[in-house]
């Protein structure tokens, strides 16, 4: 049997909603990116495509058959009542290494930039027959948030005429950009970051061979959300962290540190690593400023918000306009370096 990592509110609440007979027809599942929220998506599609053939335990969550006929057919891609709807490939080359590894094995840039109106139109037939092996029919669109408008106004006539025994799941990471119309259709399920010994959890059993060093690090840097967390598995990020924090702290004035950090993220072969630290780089600057960039009233500088403004702009604009990865390094060491404390500057 399996059970779902973290997240008991968002379960206590779907569970109840079900054993009461009050199961609404749409849910947003609601929340940062990386929090679990399409892997709790998928798992409530099992709970309910189970639901009908096996007794329904809820008081602990979902316990879920790896076993079962709906978990089977999931893992197989091929469940007749269950629908996933997710951006596809660029191009055919793409989109055929998506079905045959998996649209998790595409990078962002390998994805379309939209879901289509196509893709909703398509979940049609599912909608014209009973369901087929299972009680309900489930759909799932992750996320919701890459719709585009046309697709989410043709997803929106299903949601004001629902079909019957139809559950739309739709995992969106900023519910606030979605059309109100949708929103209103729809209970917005909540989702708040995992705490540390979750995150721990998770990260041991997804990956087994890192040590705790390597956990720490990774917890920190995913601040809750175990996915985002995973985006720098091989970054070694302990590494990169250290040298960060070594800048705040002494302000590297000979760019000793800097140059360092600065060579290891330049070459090519460290592009997965470089891309870690852009998007790390304005979270470390942050919680440092939160405890040494503060004054005399306790209240973080205004030199020291606009030194961490540039920072996230500057991270946020490197990789799109393809500058210079040394540059840009030596740039970020230097806005780190000039949070130092004056007298700490080596």
């Amino acid at each position: 049997m399996t059970s779902f990592l973290g997240h008991d509110k968002a379960q206590r609440i779907f569970c109840q909603s079900f054993d009461k007979g009050t199961l609404h027809h749409a849910w947003i599942l609601a929340g940062p990116k990386g929090l679990g929220k399409a892997g709790f998506a998928k798992q409530a599609a099992q709970f309910l495509l189970d639901s009908s053939v096996q007794p329904t335990v809820t008081n602990d969550g979902f316990i879920l058959d790896d076993f079962s006929q709906s978990a089977k057919l999931l893992t197989a891609g091929s469940h007749p009542d269950f629908r996933l709807v997710q951006r596809g490939g660029k191009t055919d080359k793409e989109d055929k290494k998506a079905r045959e590894e998996g649209i998790d094995s595409l990078e962002e840039h390998e994805l379309k930039r939209n879901i289509s109106i196509a893709q909703i139109r398509n979940l049609q037939p599912l909608f014209a027959t009973q369901a087929s092996i299972s009680r309900y029919r489930v759909v799932v669109i992750d996320a919701i948030d890459d719709l585009e408008r046309g697709g989410a106004n043709a997803l929106l006539k299903n949601l004001e005429e629902p079909p019957k025994d139809t559950v739309f799941l739709l995992v969106s990471h900023a519910p606030e950009r979605l059309l109100p119309t949708i929103r209103s259709r729809c209970q917005i399920l909540r989702f708040d970051p995992l705490k540390d010994d979750q995150m721990r959890t998770a990260l041991s059993a997804l990956a087994p061979k890192l040590d705790q060093t390597e956990i720490n690090a990774l917890i920190a840097a995913g601040e809750g959300a175990p996915g985002k967390s995973l985006q720098y598995i091989d970054a070694d990020l302990a590494e990169l962290e250290s040298l960060a924090r070594d800048i705040m702290k002494t302000g590297d004035k000979n760019n000793q540190i800097k140059s360092d950090l600065a060579r290891k993220l330049s070459l090519k072969a460290a592009t997965p690593r470089y891309q870690a630290f852009l998007s790390r780089a304005p979270s470390l600057m942050a919680q440092h400023i939160k405890t040494a960039g503060t004054n005399s009233a306790g209240h973080p500088s205004t030199k020291a918000i606009d030194t961490w403004r540039d920072a996230s702009n500057l991270a946020a604009i490197a990789v799109p306009k393809a500058l210079d990865n040394q540059a840009v390094i030596f740039r970020l060491g230097s806005l780190m370096g000039s949070l130092a404390e004056p007298d700490r500057r080596a």
